[in-house]
């Protein structure tokens, strides 16, 4: 039995909260302003929610998905440290791309009144390259990936609430509107998704690799 076959995505419960997400996002980008958006998020602060958001948020950081790439090498699971690692150039290169063509000011430069954001230890970033959130496409792309290798239902479920913290944090902290966060993970979950379906059918064994050389040479 095909492993990665096994494991098809659509039946995995990482893509239906995913879908159920985009639904429910699209709908609030539709029928409620950017501005409110946002401050119905990041009005949702505490002082535990403040530990740990300035914290986790950086596990979106494309750093963290390369070194998880390498780590998986290193354990010898090859194929996912390898998909890792290609999703991770991937999703990086279109969300910066993005950025660049369609600059759109951050929180802490489209509000005036910049006292009424909340964010911890006064770090507001102020530029035009807030759509989409990098942080949420390297979690979307990192995690929808992870699930795909996994048969648990509970596994699953669990990456897709770590995905949805970074990207919840990006608003809790000041940094994103909500169509960033909403477009950032559907940015990491469709690159993640193409390159799991490019590569299905490879498991980038050396012997295999060597085998493809030797019959082409003939």
């Amino acid at each position: 039995m095909n492993y990665w076959k096994y494991n098809a995505p659509f039946r995995n419960l990482f893509t239906i909260g995913l879908l159920l997400w985009l639904l429910g996002g699209a709908a609030s980008i539709y029928l409620i302003s950017k501005e409110a958006l946002f401050f119905t998020f990041n009005q949702l602060h505490s002082y535990p929610g403040d530990l740990f958001f300035q914290y986790f948020t950086h596990v979106g950081d494309g750093l963290m998905m390369l070194a998880l790439g390498i780590v998986l090498l290193g354990l010898g699971k090859r194929r996912l440290g390898i998909l890792m690692l290609i999703t991770f150039i991937l999703s990086g290169l279109l969300a910066q791309t993005i950025k660049r063509a369609v600059p759109e000011p951050r929180p802490g430069l489209h509000f005036a009144q910049i006292e009424k954001i909340h964010r911890v230890n006064d770090d507001l970033l102020k530029a035009n390259n807030s759509f989409p959130s990098g942080h949420t496409t390297t979690a979307f792309a990192m995690f929808s990936l992870l699930s795909f290798s996994v048969r648990n239902p509970s596994l699953q479920f669990m990456y897709l609430l770590l995905a949805f913290a970074v990207g919840f944090s990006r608003m809790y902290l000041g940094q994103h509107f909500f169509k960033d966060v909403w477009v950032g993970s559907l940015l990491g979950y469709g690159t993640s998704l193409l390159v799991f379906w490019l590569f299905r059918k490879n498991d980038f064994s050396t012997f295999q690799w060597k085998r493809r050389v030797n019959s082409s040479s003939h």
